[in-house]
């Protein structure tokens, strides 16, 4: 019998695209494996743009409706990625006989079923529940799947510039450092979410000699095509990733809010600009931790609980 799951997540300039990203990354992973997820939604105008045609999409106006849905649909395991997530509606959805799965790192008091969390060092889950931890459970499309080896320039000239879908001054403060201190780059910018898929990243990120990127998910996707990184986390809850960053090596990691910041930032990107014995030890760091197939270890996992649930 197919296994069939719903998949519960939103993304807007206010909250970012994360989430949809990696969700959309465990749908078409879910497919491929055979399975039929149903994708459940307030911002049905933020998706990933490669998410498989055949999912079917359900549009709900809040969460009060997603227990009627899941019923009317007959499916009994749910993954969840909110922004926030209400202990109390997790509960009374297991509660209720369901199989909940949240993904992220802040699980606000809910206790799941599965804890999928997001980082590049494993850790238990703080609900107490069964997890999924570490760069091998990382949500990243196809696109990452098993790169090739990053070549590094012996200079870095082109670079890019995504601070994710949210919008935020951080980045008119970056723009200016970068045409004060360094004129002449190549320089991909890619601004906050508009409304309509979300194109991916990849070719521009494989494409680029250093990233200037925030703390969130595109930290995994650059570490998977081997991307030096200025990390900017422009959020609070992405500081405790940016400093994992850092500390596998993957790149260099600044905090917006010190008083120090744009004296820092030029003199990083300066200095990894010109050392390409760092960038390239930072390319082999990322490529060596993060595989891609975060998302098919996932899929398969979620799979065989559900075939041992029937």
């Amino acid at each position: 019998m197919t296994a069939r799951f719903a998949i519960r997540t939103d993304g807007s300039t206010t909250i970012g695209l994360g989430h949809v990203m990696r969700c959309g990354a465990l749908a078409n992973a879910l497919v491929a494996e055979g399975a039929e997820p149903l994708w459940l939604t307030t911002t049905p105008q933020h998706r990933p743009a490669d998410l498989d045609p055949g999912i079917k999409l359900v549009v709900l106006a809040d969460d009060d409706e997603l227990g009627p849905t899941l019923d009317r649909h007959g499916i009994r395991h749910l993954v969840a990625d909110w922004k926030f997530t209400e202990a109390d509606r997790v509960a009374a959805l297991r509660a209720a006989g369901r199989h909940v799965s949240l993904i992220g790192n802040f699980l606000h008091g809910a206790v799941p079923d599965l804890h999928v969390r997001q980082g590049f060092l494993p850790a238990l889950s703080p609900s107490g529940a069964a997890a999924l931890s570490g760069p091998k459970y990382l949500l990243l499309s196809d696109a990452y799947r098993r790169l090739p080896t990053r070549q590094t320039a012996d200079r870095a000239n082109r670079i890019l510039v995504s601070l994710g879908g949210t919008v935020t001054p951080v980045l008119d403060r970056i723009r200016q450092r970068l045409a004060e201190t360094f004129s002449g780059l190549d320089i991909d910018w890619r601004g906050p979410a508009s409304n309509g898929p979300v194109p991916p990243l990849a070719q521009a990120l494989c494409q680029a000699d250093i990233g200037i990127l925030a703390g969130g998910t595109t930290l995994h996707e650059a570490a998977a095509t081997g991307l030096p990184t200025l990390c900017v986390p422009i959020a609070s809850n992405q500081l405790d990733r940016a400093e994992q960053f850092e500390s596998v090596g993957l790149g260099i990691s600044l905090n917006p809010d010190d008083p120090g910041f744009d004296r820092q930032f030029e003199a990083a990107l300066d200095t990894l600009m010109r050392d390409a014995g760092r960038r390239a030890a930072m390319a082999r760091n990322g490529q060596a931790l993060v595989d891609g197939d975060g998302a098919g270890r996932v899929a398969r996992h979620l799979i065989g609980l559900a075939a041992a649930a029937a």
